[in-house]
């Protein structure tokens, strides 16, 4: 039932009011509303108050205008949608990614949305036989693309932060969001894909046997393709931890296509969450559970490996990173 007695606090001074979101409180503005903080005027979120900016609604600071988020509060952007290009809303509505920006202490927010691929590939690390990883000619907004070039069990394995350092601690107590928008080229031929995270330095040649498409035993967790014959392309959600045993969370996450698809996880408080196209799918994977790599620390990265002698590629156009501190 609603407390109709709380009334929130609006402090009356020079040389404007300030409206302010109490610990525990929210504000939130619906798809269609509006919130002007106009000349003078502040809007203060206090710790443990949350301000929410649905899609579609507008966040507008006239000139001389201040918004103020305190220690501890959170102003979250539910922008996008599950069918559009850009960020899933159920996978960062709750991540405060825009404070992480000038905030470091609250937490990591990265992401590449590829403009400038580099002749040397860094920040990543590029191996397997063959392999290549260029800025795709002839698309707007920046597109990276994974090349494996033909010759059966070519490969391409893209690591971030040159393979070297990872970013993302999959422990059971800080919240982490990941998501990037990819397309192969083909979902008939054996192949093997992989896009999620992997252990820092175990990115090498044999990431993917040769053959059998199947990942080394290391750590890692994300979305793979696996097929060692012409088969019918499927996403699968995996994960595996270093000496132990590659662990399928669903067999038929989402059917492949050679079209754009949106893979993204997101771990809160130790469960994890994956994603297809914006849409959360049934089976969770926990922290605790036997073969996650627990309190192990992953690198975002890309894999494509031929099956047969067609050429395979991935195309990447961006994926983003998140986690709190």
């Amino acid at each position: 039932m609603a407390d109709n007695s709380y009334q929130p606090k609006t402090y009356h001074k020079r040389p404007g009011d300030v409206l302010v979101i109490a610990d525990g409180g929210e504000l939130a503005v619906e798809s269609g509303g509006a919130l002007t903080v106009e000349t003078g005027g502040e809007l203060a979120v206090e710790s443990g108050g949350v301000a929410t900016v649905e899609t579609g609604a507008e966040l507008a600071v006239e000139s001389g205008g201040t918004i103020t988020i305190e220690a501890g509060a959170k102003l979250l952007m539910e922008d996008g949608t599950a069918a559009g290009a850009g960020l899933s809303p159920l996978i960062w509505a709750d991540c405060p990614r825009i404070q992480m920006l000038v905030d470091p202490t609250l937490g990591l927010f990265i992401g590449d949305d590829f403009p400038v691929v580099q002749a040397t590939g860094f920040p990543y690390k590029i191996v397997g036989t063959n392999g290549t990883f260029l800025s795709l000619a002839g698309t707007p907004y920046g597109v990276a693309q994974l090349d494996a070039p033909g010759t059966n069990n070519d490969e391409c394995y893209v690591s971030y932060n040159n393979n070297l350092a990872g970013l993302i601690k999959a422990d059971a107590t800080k919240n982490w969001w990941f998501e990037a928008r990819v397309k192969i080229s083909q979902i008939t031929l054996s192949q093997g894909i992989f896009v999620g995270f992997a252990e820092e330095t175990a990115v090498a040649d044999d990431f993917m046997t040769d053959h059998t498409m199947a990942i080394k035993v290391t750590d890692y967790l994300g979305f793979q393709i696996i097929t060692a014959t012409d088969i019918a392309a499927i996403w699968q959600t995996v994960h595996c931890i270093i000496l132990g045993t590659h662990t399928v969370v669903t067999a038929a996450a989402g059917t492949a296509a050679a079209a754009w698809v949106k893979l993204g996880m997101k771990c809160v408080s130790g469960t994890v969450t994956f994603y297809v196209d914006g849409v959360a799918v049934a089976d969770l994977v926990l922290s605790s559970a036997a073969e996650y790599p627990l309190d192990q620390i992953m690198c975002p990265t890309f894999a494509n490996k031929v099956g047969q002698g067609t050429q395979n590629t991935m195309d990447v156009d961006w994926w983003y990173v998140a986690q709190l501190r």
